[in-house]
């Protein structure tokens, strides 16, 4: 079935708009996989995709999940070793006072959401911390609010903090290292913001004093077995390796792969189920729904709809400041409407109308958008959602005016911080 042109943009749209609609409202506990692939079906039979397209998205896409999937291994495999328990231990011993155990969440969240990915931080951190927390018989919600913000806030800095940076490095090809020498500002501007909101927000539910008894149970954390040790020397070659591999501009999918192989081989030689440790750590819904969506996307595009927002992003002169807000401002705003892995897609079919010596720039005002700006929301990010269910299974509530006056506040002060850094870069021209 092939539509005339002004009829594909309309049926597109509609397309992509019930495929969002059901990604977020999740009926029936829906997986997000399910709505991608249908809308994929969708696009290829009105004519908007062929098979031409699907090899080339797989194409596009296939360094990015298989990374992925590697890094999703290796944190499995060192949560499962107990290196992030511990590491929450430690920074409960070493934090005297309640404002200083929140600042110090902040920034193992942060160095962790770097070196790992925010859904590391999400996923593995969040119960970590409430137990720390709960061992401390402290209010543990200041502390799971800055689990899930951090993941999203201090996601800039590395490809590999944010599946939208993975995505967009891959298709620009930018260099690793430019790319993190560009970011490293903004993102620190964005935590540092972050941590100030929050000591402000929540000063009345910190506690001035750590209680020694409450210190002294949270204990030393796990007993540093041999698995512990040997897990996290892994994990530290894996991560000195990412970086060799992207001070060398070669790909980082291999050496995933390859920390994930030889973290399996450690956490066999301890004991522990390979099988069991893989199908635990690796979210393989979100390969399909990563797919998809860069696929319904390219349908969007020959529908020629993201034709119109970059007439409106590119089409008339804009001062330096004024462009990079407006990319952040549309980015944040397409993120909390519809998630913001399919947003950073549309902004990349976007930018690839802006002229060359634009794009970094606008590039890394669209990810400043994509990664802090979900965050407004608990449906912009599936770091987000999942925090929120997290949370959730631990016997806490968090209704939605709750987060959302945290949240108003918080959001447009760090992305404030983190758009000044940028331009005070000069926009990366």
């Amino acid at each position: 079935m092939l539509l005339v042109p002004g009829a594909g943009a309309v049926v597109g749209l509609a397309v992509f708009l019930a495929v969002m609609a059901v990604v977020i409202a999740r009926p029936r506990g829906l997986n997000e996989a399910w709505p991608a692939a249908g809308g994929v079906a969708a696009f290829l039979l009105l004519g908007l995709l062929n098979a031409g397209d699907i090899v080339g998205v797989g194409r596009e896409t296939a360094g990015v999940l298989l990374f992925l999937a590697g890094m999703m291994v290796v944190s499995g495999a060192a949560e499962q070793a107990g290196v992030f328990a511990w590491a929450a231990s430690f920074t409960a011993r070493v934090s005297g006072s309640g404002p200083r155990l929140l600042v110090n969440v902040f920034l193992l969240g942060a160095l962790v959401t770097a070196l790992l990915s925010l859904d590391v931080t999400v996923i593995i951190l969040t119960p970590v911390i409430y137990a720390t927390v709960v061992a401390l018989r402290i209010d543990p919600l200041p502390y799971l609010y800055a689990c899930t913000f951090v993941a999203n806030t201090g996601s800039l800095i590395f490809p590999m903090s944010n599946l939208t940076n993975l995505l967009v490095v891959n298709r620009l090809n930018f260099p690793f290292w430019r790319f993190a020498g560009a970011m490293a500002f903004p993102n620190l501007a964005a935590v540092a913001a972050n941590i100030v909101v929050f000591l402000w927000l929540f000063r009345d539910r910190l506690p001035g004093r750590l209680s020694p008894p409450g210190a002294r149970e949270t204990g030393g954390g796990p007993a540093p077995t041999p698995f512990l040790r040997a897990a996290a020397g892994v994990l530290a070659l894996v991560l000195c390796a990412l970086f060799v591999a992207g001070l060398a501009d070669r790909p980082l999918w291999p050496v995933a792969i390859g920390g994930a192989v030889a973290l399996l081989v450690v956490t066999r030689a301890a004991g522990t189920p390979v099988a069991q440790t893989m199908f635990r750590a690796v979210s393989w819904p979100l390969f399909v729904f990563v797919w998809g969506m860069a696929a319904i996307v390219r349908g969007v595009e020959h529908a020629g709809l993201t034709q119109e927002l970059a007439r409106v992003l590119l089409g008339r002169p804009h001062g330096a400041l004024e462009s990079l807000a407006l990319t952040t401002g549309v980015a944040a705003l397409g993120a909390n409407l519809f998630n913001n892995i399919p947003m950073t897609l549309v902004m990349l079919s976007v930018l690839a109308a802006a002229a060359p010596g634009r794009v970094f720039g606008l590039a890394a005002a669209a990810l400043i958008g994509a990664n802090i700006g979900p965050a407004l929301t608990t449906a912009g990010s599936l770091a987000t959602i999942i925090w929120l269910s997290l949370v959730r299974r631990q016997g806490l509530e968090v209704p939605a005016l709750e987060y959302l006056r945290v949240a108003v506040i918080t959001v447009p002060l760090v992305l404030a911080a983190a758009l000044a850094a940028l331009a005070l870069e000069g926009g990366l021209r």
